[in-house]
């Protein structure tokens, strides 16, 4: 006899290739295990994997376990019984309903549940003279089998690699084990479907793995993904037509991604967590808290609204917080201690001398160049890391992490751009005498490339600016590529406008610069030029995703009252790094250096200096077209 009960809640997953349904059942009436696993033909390895309340070791129970109650109440989750399973055959009496009989009745008659009853009926009305089918023994073919198994988590193995191994989703993984948490520890056991070695799929380094995001017919996606015809079928046997929203696909190395999938080859730090320890680190910012007045806030009000450094220093903490916040959420607990330094080096000692350091995982800041080499100096007896989170490298410590990548990052990441260009083109280089050492690096790279120089009037001072003529007939068909160097917001005015009156249907002129820095930024530039010059330049960071972030962006205003600006998200990008990767081992792995992390605004990929320092070498690719700035791919 079925077992009784009232409530259905499935989840559909895959096993072997059929589908199954994982059901929480509420329990009508008080019943042994035995019996029931009897009942619902699970085995009680899967019993007490999908139920482990009922035993103290989830993956080894006891004939004792067996003999346990499950309560009137209860909620036991339990494979569903399909009408099409061929591993068993139900047999049905007919019951031709009387007159004033209702389901309660039936059911107990027949000692089956009015659901069950429902399964098999549907569409039948309860009244006078219809027919029902009652479903009577379950007669087997073969002893129930476990289609559940343990597995031990292997080191740098995430759910997606599990998941893909044993060809579910990570969702499903998720539901087959909703205690593990958002992340898995190395040495866990979990459970998998049961299957044997030889049918687990590989994953291999040089292929991507993508996350399916919505329902999808392969030809739909290869066209989008830009893949050739049936490459999808080829790397993933089995899948013939339509992919399903979860699902793991194996994708040629460095397939670019859409709103379709999510890249889950790239390495994940999140997914490697080895360390579970509390986590500590110090906060060095320049609030300069003595400057207030805290009797009076018409005094303080003025100070609050236009100090730009305690401005920045509130963001970069609020920044910070809602990085921890989100860190936490991993299950990892986090103490931050905040330090004012009051941009005074006395403070500097009487921080140092009031507080143990040696703790710490790391310190970030303090933020000026002068207090942040006089701190690293006062601590050299100290084996703790100190970050530079907002000014470039200048102090090369062996402790220091430089997370603001150097101009040299930046100059070699558009030259290289630039060289892997396959296109053939025509090569300038117009810069100020400022710029000149600039210039001539460029011109050494590209020897072919045509030099240009701002104007220089009759007292020898640079002007600042080029004509027309200077340029004109310069430009061939096709495509011309441009650097422009300075620091000059007049400048860069000047330049573009002259420009862009070249551009026809011949003359394509494309705009790059190795230092993009304020002067492109100004009131007096033509967004309009930059556009159609489709202006190309390395950066440290980008802007946010307004739509792709909101959930983000809508947390911090809950919490701060306004929106996160670069500082906020700067702090909270690289505090969140680097408690994850202090998590995934020692900061001075070399291998741990090498993967390259991406945020809301920031990236990060390391490097041990040859002068000592571990330095950040992550920089973005932007171009301006169509009036908006995109990122750039780096192949």
């Amino acid at each position: 006899m079925i077992m009784n009960f009232l409530k259905i809640f499935s989840f559909l997953f895959f096993i072997n290739s059929f589908s199954q349904n994982i059901e929480t059942i509420e329990v009508e009436r008080d019943q042994r295990i035995l019996s029931f696993i009897n009942d619902f033909k699970i085995s009680p390895n899967d019993f007490f994997i999908l139920n482990p309340s009922y035993t103290n070791t989830r993956f080894n129970h006891s004939e004792l376990d067996l003999n346990k109650n499950i309560i009137k109440g209860d909620l036991v989750r339990v494979f569903s019984i399909s009408k099409n399973n061929d591993l068993e055959e139900i047999s049905f009496i007919s019951h031709k309903i009387k007159r004033k009989q209702n389901l309660s009745e039936i059911s107990s008659i027949y000692g089956v549940s009015k659901t069950l009853i429902l399964k098999y009926n549907s569409g039948v009305d309860i009244s006078r003279n219809n027919i029902l089918k009652i479903p009577g023994v379950v007669k087997s073919n073969s002893p129930t089998q476990d289609r559940l198994k343990p597995y031990i988590v292997q080191p740098k193995e995430g759910k997606w690699r599990i998941a893909y191994k044993y060809g579910i989703s990570i969702e499903i993984l998720d539901n087959l084990n909703q205690e593990t948490g958002t992340i898995l520890k190395i040495g866990q056991k979990i459970a998998v479907p049961n299957k044997a070695e030889l049918e687990l799929k590989i994953v291999e380094e040089n292929r991507d793995y993508f996350e399916i995001q919505n329902n999808i017919q392969i030809s739909v996606l290869e066209q989008k993904l830009g893949l050739n015809k049936n490459s999808i079928v080829k790397l993933n046997p089995g899948i013939i037509d339509k992919i399903e929203k979860g699902i793991i696909i194996k994708v040629p190395f460095l397939t670019k991604t859409n709103e379709d999938v999510i890249n889950l080859s790239k390495k994940s730090l999140k997914e490697n967590i080895i360390n579970f320890e509390t986590k500590k680190f110090a906060l060095i910012l320049p609030f300069r808290l003595d400057n207030f007045n805290y009797d009076s806030i018409q005094k303080s009000t003025p100070i609050l609204k236009n100090d730009k450094l305690l401005n920045i220093s509130l963001d970069f903490l609020f920044g910070v917080e809602m990085a921890v916040n989100s860190y936490s959420q991993l299950g990892i607990d986090v103490q931050m201690d905040v330090y004012d330094s009051a941009l005074n080096m006395q403070k500097i000692d009487k921080i140092l001398s009031e507080n143990d350091f040696e703790n710490y995982d790391f310190v970030l800041g303090p933020l000026s160049n002068n207090l942040f080499d006089y701190f690293v100096n006062s601590t050299v007896d100290l084996d703790i890391k100190i970050i530079k989170p907002l000014s470039k490298k200048q102090n090369t410590d062996s402790r220091i992490v430089n997370t603001i990548p150097n101009d040299s990052i930046l100059f070699n990441k558009i030259i290289s751009h630039v060289k892997k260009d396959s296109i053939k083109s025509e090569k300038y280089i117009i810069s100020d005498l400022r710029s000149i050492d600039i210039s001539d690096k460029i011109k050494q790279i590209f020897p072919n490339a045509k030099q240009f120089y701002s104007k220089v009037n009759e007292s020898g001072v640079d002007t600042k600016t080029l004509v027309y003529d200077d340029l004109d007939s310069t430009f061939v068909k096709g495509k011309n590529i441009v650097f422009l160097e300075t620091k000059e917001q007049g400048f860069v005015s000047n330049v573009t406008s002259i420009l862009n009156s070249f551009i026809n249907d011949t003359i394509n002129i494309e705009l790059v610069t190795t230092n993009k820095n304020n002067a492109f930024e100004g009131v007096n530039i033509s967004n309009n030029f930059l556009s159609n010059l489709k202006f190309q330049y390395p950066s440290i960071n980008k802007k946010i995703d307004i739509e792709k972030d909101s959930t983000f962006i809508e947390e911090f205003i809950s919490n701060y009252n306004f929106s996160p600006n670069k500082y906020s998200l700067r702090a909270y990008d690289l505090v969140y790094d680097m408690l994850l990767r202090i998590s995934n081992g020692d900061f001075d792995d070399n291998d741990l250096h090498e993967i390259e992390t991406e945020y809301f605004e920031n990236k990060f990929k390391y490097k041990r200096s040859f002068s000592g320092s571990i330095d950040n070498v992550s920089v973005y690719l932007m171009k301006f077209e169509n009036l908006k700035v995109d990122q750039l791919s780096d192949n």
